[in-house]
């Protein structure tokens, strides 16, 4: 079966998820939806899909069997409940929407009608965090005693002032975390393992938003581990993300995409061995690595449909990472430890 796309949101991200369908063979892009009809007419131009200023006007097509939605975070779960409603499978961008209790209503949604609920991380795709994954799995890194994740990237205000929903609680859902850091959150809790609780702090230091731009949390996972995560928008000039994996019998290190640190008992050194993006202060820096991470996602997405099972990355996996950041603001908000719901 050739299954039948409608990507709903025509923004920056959106001729990513656009690539990634067009290079699946068991997938069609037929049309394209947003509230402003000139970025609609552009995008279904480039890929001969038809487009749409009005989601209900798409949602009825029968030629429609999949939405992807990569619209404002605060509206992801609105629209994919209406697409669940519909009778279509459902597919949303990071995070999978901004409140659990709105994430909670489109994973009971898709539930109740019968469709799978598919979401996008596509970091866990690339080649350098499968390989970290893997030999945690595998018991080569022994017991993890320490999972980081940093993103000291930079914003201007400019990126802020370019749309109404950039930095607001309602449709951000918040800031550096919400927004950026959500990609490191939720590898760093897929790495590592669920968290038990955090402590944290943010502020607001460089931006006229209403959510912040630094943020510090310490982390106590469940199987004992400890953490840091660090998140920003406010860093002088943007630096390179960085996963760190402390364990018994090694440690790894990931800048960008790319390895700088394998040092694992009886195994050879390999620094920039797997990935992309080496030196890279934003996640988009290397496109085709990015397309081809949606690639491998959207199609597993495909496969469970065909399998009748969950998506590798359901909707549940992909809560947990909002769920993390939630927590994160609630310490910091309160300045004590809180628990991911």
């Amino acid at each position: 079966m050739k299954y039948g796309f409608g990507l709903i949101g025509c923004g920056n991200i959106a001729p990513v998820h656009a690539d990634a369908i067009t290079r699946i063979d068991n997938a069609r892009l037929v049309a394209v939806c947003d509230l402003v009809e000139e970025r609609a007419r552009a995008l279904g131009g480039k890929y001969g899909a038809d487009p749409h200023t009005d989601c209900k006007e798409m949602l009825a097509r029968d030629d429609v069997d999949v939405v992807n939605v990569v619209t404002w975070s605060g509206n992801h779960a609105d629209i994919g409940i209406d697409a669940a409603r519909a009778g279509k499978h459902v597919i949303v961008t990071k995070p999978i929407d901004v409140t659990l209790e709105k994430i909670d209503r489109l994973i009971a949604a898709c539930r109740r009608q019968g469709v799978k609920l598919g979401a996008t991380h596509q970091f866990r795709s690339f080649g350098s965090f499968v390989r970290l994954k893997r030999a945690i799995e595998e018991g080569r890194l022994g017991r993890i005693y320490f999972g980081n994740a940093f993103v000291p990237w930079w914003r201007p205000q400019e990126y802020y002032d370019s749309a109404e929903w950039r930095g607001t609680w309602r449709w951000d859902g918040g800031g550096a975390l919400m927004n950026q850091g959500i990609h490191y959150v939720d590898l760093i809790q897929w790495l590592v393992g669920p968290v038990a609780h955090v402590q944290a702090y943010t502020d607001t230091v460089a931006h006229d938003i209403e959510v912040e731009d630094v943020a510090a949390a310490a982390l106590r996972f469940h199987n004992g581990a400890l953490g840091l995560i660090m998140g920003s928008t406010a860093v002088h000039g943007g630096l390179p993300s960085r996963i760190e994996v402390y364990g018994e019998k090694g440690n790894v290190a990931i800048d960008g995409e790319a390895i700088t640190r394998w040092q694992v008992e009886g195994e050879q050194e390999a620094a920039a061995s797997a990935g992309a993006g080496m030196g890279s202060a934003d996640p988009l820096a290397g496109l085709s690595d990015a397309v081809s991470a949606h690639v491998e996602q959207i199609s597993d997405v495909l496969r469970a449909i065909e399998e009748d099972r969950d998506p590798a990355l359901s909707g549940e996996e992909a809560r947990a990472a909002v769920a993390v950041v939630l927590a994160i603001y609630e310490s910091a908000r309160t300045g004590h430890p809180a628990v991911p719901g």
